[in-house]
């Protein structure tokens, strides 16, 4: 009985690790999940509580999955999920944009999420902070500040 008990805890284990690995696969062959701006236009939550929320159930990946997407504890992602889902019972309907941004320049943990989402907009995508304002619901002040943030944390104080 004890041996046929074993075989089920290392089964379990083993889809477990392969479920683990085929993540950490997708993420190392820089295959990352494109998040929508339109995703953090609401500003009643974070933005790691709205990315957490939309890969959750959006996406259908597990607090494991997005944990290892980001670069995030577990618990930090069941967190941010768990906050999202007591400050707002149903995510609202957002403005559509067609401004996405990858989810492997949310790995870095240097910077803060928006920070980097403001680099990536800025360095990667040419756009201005007013642009970027407009897209994240936020005002110009504050992306020129993560950007500026994020650009001295990396040694690249440019302004």
């Amino acid at each position: 009985m004890k041996q046929k008990k074993n075989t089920n805890n290392r089964e379990k284990a083993n889809k477990r690790l392969k479920k683990e690995l085929k993540v950490l696969n997708s993420t190392l062959k820089g295959n990352s999940i494109n998040i929508n701006c339109s995703v953090l236009q609401d500003r009643s939550i974070s933005v790691l509580e709205a990315i957490s929320e939309y890969l959750k159930d959006k996406k259908g990946l597990s607090y494991h999955e997005i944990a290892i997407l980001l670069n995030r504890d577990d618990r930090t992602i069941w967190t941010c999920y768990s906050r999202a889902k007591k400050k707002r019972p149903a995510a609202p309907k957002a403005k559509p944009i067609n401004i996405a941004v990858p989810s492997s320049t949310l790995r870095d943990r240097t910077v803060s999420v928006l920070e980097s989402i403001a680099e990536y907009l800025m360095d990667s995508r040419g756009m201005s902070y007013h642009e970027i304002a407009v897209a994240l619901n936020r005002d110009d002040r504050t992306i020129w500040t993560c950007y500026a943030r994020a650009r001295a944390k990396r040694g690249g104080d440019r302004q």
